[in-house]
């Protein structure tokens, strides 16, 4: 069986897992910061608790290991997760749509940077298919709000102030960097540098959040947005790119657009407009060209899982 598609698996079950994301935060409908220090429980009660039962006594030897970089993926990590809900509240859908379309590049940049791993030319090819698909979807939220008549009257488009353009930028550049300092790191899973970002919000978020109360009548949406969601979406996401790329990880997460769409109208009563529907549909196309090309891919991914270091341990 060829590695790759094992990557692919995992990465797809992690995008199935987070996609209910953005209808449940709607439908929680609770304050940003103290939204973000529910997520950091989730994700630190899942990852911790994985982390004691995968690496038991190894998980000091996981932090010698992996020192510094370690600790950089926990930070960048952390940043990119306060930054994506950060722009969501604060800059136009339109804007944040062509720059998370960007993460793909990114993810191929920080390869050929970081790890001299050009991606394959299926990749580039369902890289420029998933500006297309992005395109159609902002053409059509351009039209519908009046973009083009903005811009033919010589008003332009309104910025957001440079703190959200700020997270706007972290938020495709992180995660692929994350990606990439995945595939660097020689352990079979970064469970413990998930746990310390959860952690963090832990910590951080209570100072920013006007309350922690969780809102009532919708205890069980909010603990699968918190366990099940946040908690342990990333859990397998983060698994993918031991098999593939960063750019081929980040361009799974692109499916999201399409079955986040789906969501929103199932669980809040929105209906999904044609433009999105036709964008997300390109974006699948584009994961399905990587995938195909990796069955038919004879060569193998030049970053195979390592074993890990608590292995000889338990046996």
């Amino acid at each position: 069986m060829n590695p790759r598609l094992i990557g692919y698996a995992f990465a797809i079950l992690g995008v199935l897992i987070i996609s209910p994301d953005s209808a449940l935060i709607r439908k929680v409908a609770m304050n940003p910061w103290g939204l973000l220090f529910w997520r950091g429980v989730g994700i630190f009660g899942v990852a911790a608790v994985l982390s004691l039962i995968w690496y038991r006594g190894g998980l000091v030897q996981y932090f010698r290991q992996t020192g510094k970089l370690g600790l950089a993926i926990t930070v960048f990590f952390f940043i990119s997760t306060c930054s994506f809900v950060y722009s969501a509240l604060t800059i136009n859908p339109i804007i944040l749509l062509i720059v998370v379309a960007l993460g793909p590049v990114s993810g191929a940049l920080f390869s050929i940077v970081l790890l001299r791993e050009p991606p394959r030319t299926a990749v580039w090819i369902a890289i420029g298919l998933s500006f297309v698909g992005m395109g159609l979807v902002v053409w059509g939220e351009m039209e519908a709000n009046d973009g083009f008549a903005r811009l033919a009257a010589g008003q332009g488009l309104l910025l957001p102030p440079w703190p959200s353009m700020l997270a706007l930028f972290f938020v495709p550049t992180l995660l692929g960097l994350c990606f990439t300092l995945t595939r660097r790191i020689e352990q079979p899973n970064i469970w413990p540098s998930n746990a310390l970002a959860g952690l963090l919000a832990i910590v951080i978020m209570p100072f920013f959040a006007p309350t922690l109360q969780i809102p009532a009548g919708v205890f069980w949406e909010f603990f699968f947005l918190i366990v099940g969601v946040s908690g342990f979406s990333f859990i397998f996401v983060t698994l993918a790119p031991r098999w593939i790329s960063s750019a081929e990880t980040s361009l799974v997460f692109l499916l999201e657009t399409l079955l986040g769409s789906i969501w929103i109208w199932l669980l809040i009563g929105q209906q999904p407009e044609l433009h999105e529907i036709a964008g997300g549909a390109v974006v699948g196309l584009a994961v399905v060209v990587v995938v195909m090309s990796a069955v038919r891919a004879k060569d193998e991914p030049k970053n195979a899982p390592p074993s890990p270091p608590a292995a000889e341990q338990r046996s």
